[in-house]
């Protein structure tokens, strides 16, 4: 008899980064970093529900073990657990390499085990996956909960699988299957977020030395049809079957914060904008939570257009220490309206400047590299970037945001490059919104990602800029932010010069790593780039761009 009845794997983007040679460059500064090891929240929801059916089950967060512990061996672990059912979470892109090569080991090692994956990039990839991948049994498509236990019902009965709603399997000849669809969710309230006995580690709800947080989710799918989202309104009404989104009850979520309070925890983010549901909606969460008072010592929303007052004056009653988190993405309208945001700079410096009346810091996010974007509009983001740097300092030295200054990032910050969401409106008909897709299934994706440079992991071109011309706006925004950055104290005149030698560095790489490529013979082409990673640490480590 095995340990579960099923196991859930949340695998690292990059197996096994800790032996792979990695320029995280514009995606980060460390490789484990780019890890994502923050467990999408639906495969907590998948555990929980399937618990409470009676079935034995654990999420095993192999990316947190494999980050915290250098020493780990992921393959003996994997070799000495026991489960009837190995299901590998494959949600986001990033973890396409990662993802399928978990999967490949939990076979290897379990070959009587059914081995399945799940998510949004398995959706969208599902029967390529059947077909290309003999070691995954099955791709569970979309909302996961209710398929994964009638999954285990008839497999623990009869030991195949079968009319298994959102199924995608194998016949016995090797074609694939697709199962239709069940009924999509229509609220979110038969459903627990905050099952943490069925985590491993514990340091996947949050790590030791940080602070207890954790977000929770307003709903399930959007209203809003942004080009390069996965999640927009198009998506999921394709690929998930739902023509609207899925809300959580305002009572639910007041009952998941005071669970989140008896685990010490007390920053809470509520992600995806409670208004898409209504004034109604939100009014009464925020009545809720006013008067069943959850401690709630930091309160984070997400915001997908401007606010008006009468939203963030009642926002503001929940807690004195509130964030905002809005999305502009670029300082033109123009781009932006391409993007699939309708709003203004205007309308976004009005909902600035009415947050921080109420004193409320709004942390604005960016990308570069935009559909439309090209010289002259990435300089408008900048102009966009000098203003709110302006507006933001001013509220600071006001003393508008207390304590919550110093964590506030300045003119918000620069995510760089964007990856094509598969499944999103542009990837699906990249020519209609302005791309050129590099690479376009998921062994494309695999291959890419598994290079070792991010300018490689690149999976688009724009009709305005090629790949290097993208590569090119982002080196020169993160140097534009650093002079802000700077400018305002937020470091000194050697950690800015410090931080524009990496990007200079980084330029360097780009171009050292395209030549490396051009090595035929692979041994020699990797012990180039071992080279190559083994003097950026050095330099890294004795700060040798760093002025004495």
């Amino acid at each position: 008899m095995t340990d579960y009845d099923v196991i859930l794997f949340h695998p690292p983007a990059t197996y096994d980064f800790r032996h792979t040679p990695m320029f995280p460059g514009a995606f980060g500064r460390s490789v484990e970093g780019l890890q994502f090891t923050k467990v999408p929240i639906g495969m907590l929801s998948i555990a929980d529900y399937v618990d409470r059916n009676g079935y034995r089950v654990i999420l095993d967060n192999l990316g947190d073990r494999m980050t915290s512990d250098p020493e780990f061996d992921v393959e003996k672990h994997i070799k000495g657990s026991s489960a009837l059912v190995y299901a590998i979470g494959l949600h986001f892109q990033q973890h396409s390499q990662g993802g399928i090569e978990i999967a490949k080991l939990c076979k290897r090692h379990h070959p009587d085990s059914l081995v399945i994956v799940g998510g949004l990039t398995a959706t969208c990839f599902h029967k390529e996956i059947i077909e290309k991948y003999d070691f995954i049994d099955g791709v569970l498509r979309a909302e996961a909960e209710r398929p994964m236990l009638k999954l285990l019902q008839l497999y623990t009965k009869k030991g195949k699988l079968g009319n298994i709603p959102n199924l995608t399997y194998r016949s016995d000849e090797g074609e694939a299957i697709v199962n239709p669809m069940m009924e999509a969710s229509t609220d979110l309230d038969d459903f627990e977020y905050t099952r943490f006995d069925l985590i491993e580690p514990k340091t996947s709800i949050f790590p030791e030395d940080a602070d207890a947080r954790y977000s929770l989710e307003v709903c399930r799918g959007c209203t809003y049809n942004c080009t390069i989202c996965g999640g927009s309104a198009y998506s999921y009404k394709k690929y998930l079957g739902m023509k609207r989104p899925a809300f959580r009850s305002p009572s639910k979520i007041v009952h998941d914060i005071k669970t989140l309070n008896e685990y010490g925890i007390s920053f809470i983010g509520l992600f995806q904008d409670a208004r898409m549901a209504g004034k109604g909606y939100w009014q009464e969460l925020f009545d809720l939570l006013v008067k069943e008072k959850p401690y709630i010592e930091r309160l984070s929303l997400d915001i997908l257009a401007p606010v008006d007052e009468s939203f963030v004056k009642e926002a503001r009653k929940v807690t004195g220490n509130l964030i905002l988190h809005l999305c502009p993405d670029t300082g033109s309208d123009e781009v932006r309206r391409l993007l699939g945001r309708k709003y203004t700079n205007e309308d976004l410096l009005k909902t600035i400047k009415l947050c921080h009346s109420y004193h409320i810091p709004v942390t604005n996010f960016f990308s570069v590299g935009l559909a439309g974007e090209t010289e002259k509009h990435m300089k408008e983001t900048w102009e966009l970037w000098k203003r709110l740097d302006e507006m933001d300092h001013e509220a600071m030295k006001n003393g508008y945001f207390g304590g919550l200054g110093s964590s506030v990032p300045i003119g918000g910050q620069i995510l760089g490059p964007i990856v094509l969401d598969p499944g999103s409106r542009a990837f699906d008909n990249p020519k209609k919104y302005g791309y050129k897709l590099l690479y376009k299934n998921l062994e494309e994706y695999i291959s890419w990602l598994s290079k070792p440079s991010w300018h490689q992991w690149l999976n688009y071109e724009t009709t305005t800029a090629g790949k290097y011309e993208i590569v090119e706006m982002i080196h020169r925004s993160i140097e534009f932010t650093v002079d802000q950055r700077e400018r305002y104290g937020i470091y000194t005149n050697g950690e800015a010069y410090y931080e524009k030698c990496m990007v200079e560095a980084d330029r360097a790489i780009v171009k050292k790593i395209d030549e490396i490529m051009k090595i035929k013979n692979p041994d020699e082409r990797m012990r180039n780039v071992i080279t190559l990673r083994l003097t950026m640490d050095e330099m890294e480590k004795r700060r040798m761009f760093f002025p004495e």
